[in-house]
């Protein structure tokens, strides 16, 4: 072993040493250090999975403005979810409009066809699952969004089970999920595809349409929608799909960003010609919009709970450095110098805190268990998903919570060893708070 190593390993031994010297009051320290990690890592998962199932009930709501064109019937409720059955649609190219709009947090298109199935007539509806939040959130706890394309989920009201198979144009779709029940009529009698199931199915329509069948131009008002499904009647064959015109949409869900004001969202969007503009029910917005303030006023609990700690422990450390002034004294007097009393400190105050840290995480871990069956069950009962976050992110922040600890310690012990590094040994020694 070299001089190097014997020194650092005398360094420890000797912080080692000071743990043991006043026994309770490391305990104490450590318990109090144990309590913050713990109360922090476990308010960091049950946040985090409050935030999820809070937010999925939000967005349950529906939006809070949805554009859709002018003349288009909207299902008038205080959940704004879809539109009525139209074949008025609008250009994509209106979505980089809306989400320039100030106060526009998220833009979710749809595309609403009435489609022919089996010489029924159903309503299929097309969605973007980058950027939806009204669909895929009613489906229950533990089933799984669709794929990119080949599958399909069903409103409420639809006879169809998961599993089943739906033919449309000549395409197997499985059913991969049924949604949550919602009030609204036109959503829970639809059935919801991605836009890259509906290419597939427009291209699959094209094939199976006879070459003397006119092609329809989509409408632009109700009169010509009218002319249009005459004309289909009177043809006298109905097409599995209408015909569809690329980059066009049926509707435009709009989500407000917290702070936003719904009517300067609307003012600023209703400058855009030939739209029509669907306000929701202004104290959802409002709810949803709070829940921000919400989390942040947890992390700033948090972030003091942790600054008391700093002081507690830089407020302690400070009392055992003037506790052992003669004997810190005496080693600079024998030729340690001021760096190495300080190491022995740190040292000191890191096996303390990190006892204190790994006590946390298992008390973080008592604590999510308590409140997943408390809180979770409560708040399942309220149709409140509860679900955990995923394991490397409870890791991650059990580790993070630990290290924070460990930090907080240390630099608390630091600031307290820095105020006494200028002080001569014989007056250390001399000093009567050191007798």
């Amino acid at each position: 072993m070299t001089k190097r190593h014997r020194s650092r390993f005398l360094l420890v031994r000797l912080g080692a040493q000071n743990v043991g010297r006043r026994l309770l009051r490391s305990l104490l320290l450590g318990m109090a250090v144990m309590i913050a990690v713990g109360v922090v890592f476990s308010g960091f998962v049950t946040g985090w999975s409050l935030r999820e199932g809070i937010l999925t009930t939000f967005s349950r709501m529906g939006a809070d403005l949805v554009v859709v064109p002018h003349g288009a019937l909207v299902n008038i409720t205080s959940t704004l979810l879809t539109i009525q059955p139209t074949d008025l649609d609008l250009d994509v190219a209106l979505d980089d409009k809306l989400r320039a709009v100030p106060g526009v947090a998220k833009v979710a298109a749809q595309h609403l066809i009435r489609a022919n199935v089996e010489g029924r007539a159903i309503n299929l509806i097309a969605y973007d699952q980058a950027t939806d939040f009204t669909v895929e959130s009613w489906l229950p706890a533990g089933e799984k969004p669709l794929g990119a394309t080949g599958g399909l989920l069903v409103g409420e009201r639809v006879a169809l089970k998961t599993g089943e198979v739906l033919t449309i144009c000549g395409r197997s779709l499985v059913v991969t999920g049924r949604l949550g029940r919602t009030g609204v009529g036109p959503f829970d009698e639809s059935y919801f595809i991605t836009f890259s199931a509906l290419d597939e199915l427009v291209a699959a329509a094209i094939r199976t349409r006879p070459a003397n069948v006119p092609v329809q131009p989509p409408a632009s008002s109700p009169s010509e929608e009218v002319d249009a499904t005459h004309h289909d009647h009177a043809a006298g064959g109905a097409e599995c799909l209408p015909s569809i015109a690329q980059d066009r949409v049926s509707a435009f869900l709009l989500q407000l960003s917290p702070g936003a004001s719904a009517e300067q969202a609307r003012f600023a969007i209703g400058q855009i010609p030939a739209i029509k503009i669907v306000t929701g029910n202004p104290i959802f917005t409002a709810a949803r919009q709070s829940l921000g303030s919400l989390f942040w006023g947890v992390a700033i609990f948090a972030g003091l709970l942790m600054l008391a700690i700093f002081f507690l422990v830089s407020l302690l450390f400070s009392a055992i450095i003037q506790e052992r002034y003669r004997e810190i004294g005496v080693l600079r007097a024998m030729g340690a110098r001021p760096a190495q009393i300080i190491s022995i400190t740190l040292i000191e105050a890191g096996l303390i805190t990190g006892f204190g840290g790994l006590l946390g995480i298992g008390a973080g871990f008592s604590l999510i268990f308590v409140f997943a069956r408390s809180l979770g069950f409560y708040f399942s009962s309220l149709g409140v998903p509860f679900d955990a976050p995923p394991a490397g992110i409870i890791w991650i922040a059990a580790g993070a919570a630990a290290l924070c600890g460990v930090a907080i310690g240390v630099g608390g012990a630091f600031v307290a060893a820095w105020r006494a590094r200028r002080l001569e040994p014989y007056a250390m020694i001399q000093m009567e708070s050191a007798r």
